[in-house]
């Protein structure tokens, strides 16, 4: 069973829809159900890869551009570039497989072939995620009340994490895993 990750397609991001769903049902991400649709899925405004395991589209990581505050200053402050990874997430039937570390891995190296510092927050019920970033030796920020729907509505605990910009990087962020 071989993982490849590639850059996502059009037409993928209904298959996409399919695993988010799942996703939300097992761990509540995204938070709200409304969220389980193509518009949330593909609103971050840089590249996105998927893997597919025997041909099947089973996740994705995504990248926006531009970091929060926090974690710009953690990066190196404003003179940093930055991306923040975003709609990261596997189909619980493919966990195990190394489609995560694979897309982390297209993430670390788009941003390491271009000298950008990566961060990322991740609600504190996703332990698993979390132990995922700091075991790839991102830094983990600390907790903080995350207000994504604005004053009024609901308070999360989430975690930052930031990966600091590295000067080179072997591999481009596409290729196999596996065999």
């Amino acid at each position: 069973m071989g993982v490849i990750v590639r850059e996502r397609r059009p037409s993928d991001v209904t298959s996409l829809v399919d695993v988010l769903r799942e996703v939300h049902v097992r761990d509540r991400y995204p938070i709200v159900g409304t969220h389980v649709e193509p518009g949330w899925l593909t609103e971050p405004d840089g590249p996105a890869w998927v893997a597919e395991v025997d041909g099947e589209v089973v996740g994705q990581a995504a990248l926006a551009t531009g970091a929060d505050a926090v974690s710009l200053a953690a990066l190196g402050g404003a003179s940093v570039e930055a991306a923040t990874l975003s709609r990261f997430f596997v189909a619980p039937r493919a966990r195990g497989t190394g489609s995560g570390a694979a897309l982390l891995d297209a993430v670390e190296g788009y941003a390491a072939a271009r000298g950008l510092g990566l961060a990322l927050e991740v609600v504190a019920h996703n332990a698993a995620a979390r132990r995922l970033y700091e075991r790839r030796g991102w830094t983990p920020l600390g907790s903080y009340e995350a207000r994504w729907f604005g004053a009024d509505g609901p308070a999360y605990e989430a975690y930052r994490f930031v990966r600091p910009p590295v000067t080179s990087a072997p591999d481009q962020g596409c290729g196999t895993i596996g065999g």
